[in-house]
């Protein structure tokens, strides 16, 4: 619905700017006392001996003015009996605040909102700036949130692809499927900057809290414990870890 009610406000404002930019001009044609008739006539004569005649060039393909006079298409021509002012021009402005968009930008915010995107990302001139954990807008978070369920809900359904493949062509029996399945993992694309600045910010806290206790490490607390409790460590982390740091020494 906020997508439809978006491209329906685009459309009008499109058709409005088309319809009420042009400045159009007012030809009062005094036609005396002619007859209607013979006064529509004359209204119409005039209008003919002004207006463009386009014509379509087979030779080149483009659209040729044979006459080099603005269009009347916009014009309004207005008939006027004897003992008016007689013929005359005039401008009838065209329409005013044609430059602003708030409508169009309410609805394109209600969109993003449906589509759980932080309308922040509209302001295209707003700069991008990593900051603390604690400036992260709640539309961000939510937008991290949101991502995050549907990576889950993608991760179930190719699970159940895989499976359903897998077992057609024989490749496991059905058996297998529950001793191979907690292996398989899916590597997203992380992009979301909720969670780049949120894995910033608990780094340096656990950085921080490491250096309150490194002078109590080896008299009342392990590395060991050290690296589970406070740096959040798994025991296959802190293996690979000390291969990396035993490889740098040699």
């Amino acid at each position: 619905k906020p997508m439809n009610q978006l491209r329906m406000m685009e459309d009008s404002v499109v058709i409005y700017r088309i319809s009420r930019a042009p400045e159009r001009r007012l030809f009062y044609i005094d036609v005396g006392n002619l007859p209607k008739a013979k006064a529509e006539q004359y209204l119409r004569d005039q209008m003919n001996r002004f207006q463009n005649k386009l014509v379509y060039d087979v030779d080149t393909g483009e659209i040729k003015d044979e006459r080099k006079h603005m269009s009347m298409l916009e014009d309004f021509w207005l008939p006027r009996r004897e003992g008016g002012r007689g013929t005359e021009i005039s401008r009838l402005p065209g329409g005013q605040n044609l430059g602003e968009m708030e409508d169009v930008i309410f609805f394109q915010t209600k969109l993003y909102r449906a589509l759980n995107i932080p309308p922040s990302r509209l302001e295209q001139a707003s700069g991008f700036s990593l900051g603390r954990e604690s400036e992260i807008t709640r539309d961000e978070l939510k937008f991290s949130k949101f991502i995050g369920r549907l990576r889950n809900q993608f991760t179930t359904f190719f699970d159940q692809l895989l499976r359903s493949q897998l077992i057609l062509k024989g490749i496991i029996r059905e058996e297998q499927w529950d001793d191979i399945s907690s292996e398989i993992q899916y590597k997203w694309a992380e992009d979301s900057y909720y969670r780049e600045t949120k894995n910033s910010e608990m780094l340096m806290a656990r950085l921080g809290l490491l250096r309150e206790v490194s002078d109590y490490a080896g008299r009342y607390f392990s590395m060991e414990h050290i690296k589970r409790t406070v740096l959040q460590m798994t025991d296959e982390e802190i293996r690979e870890m000390q291969k990396e740091i035993d490889a740098e020494v040699t």
